[in-house]
């Protein structure tokens, strides 16, 4: 009987423990106001799960349109079947997974449609209202990090 209550016990406590796990990738979710690097246009994206992984979505930019007044569209795509989309439906991340041990979520690609290019992407909170997103080529060092601050 012991055992059995042991063995109940143990199991409980894996499944809170991998419980917990999935809530601290989760909490990566939401909305967030990001500057661009270039432009300095303000813009917002929303993070996403996608199955086991994360991605992001711009939702809103400070200037969705042209200076003809046409919807702003997303030319410099490396896929030519996205040349057409929205500037404000662009999914820049792509394939973020949560690493529990070192609190981040890496494995990802970010898609940067200022320049057409895709890098490396990981992310990791400074503090609960802020994501240190980080675009990098080969090693993290490599790379840039902006601040994504959240809105909701």
């Amino acid at each position: 009987m012991k055992k059995i209550l042991f063995t109940i016990a143990t199991l409980l406590c894996i499944a809170c423990a991998g419980n917990a796990s999935a809530q601290d990738a989760d909490r990566i979710t939401g909305v967030y106001r990001v500057i661009g690097e270039t432009t300095h246009e303000l813009s917002n994206v929303r993070i996403y799960k996608s199955g086991d992984t994360y991605e992001a979505r711009i939702i809103w930019l400070e200037h969705p349109n042209d200076a003809d007044g046409n919807p702003r569209l997303d030319e410099l795509n490396p896929d030519p079947a996205l040349r057409n989309v929205p500037a404000d439906e662009i999914v820049i991340v792509r394939g973020l997974r949560y690493d529990a041990r070192k609190d981040q979520w890496t494995g990802g690609k970010i898609y940067n449609p200022v320049d057409g290019k895709v890098y490396d992407a990981m992310a990791e909170f400074d503090s609960p209202d802020v994501l240190n997103m980080r675009g990098y080529v080969g090693k993290p060092m490599f790379g840039k990090t902006f601040e994504w601050k959240r809105l909701e």
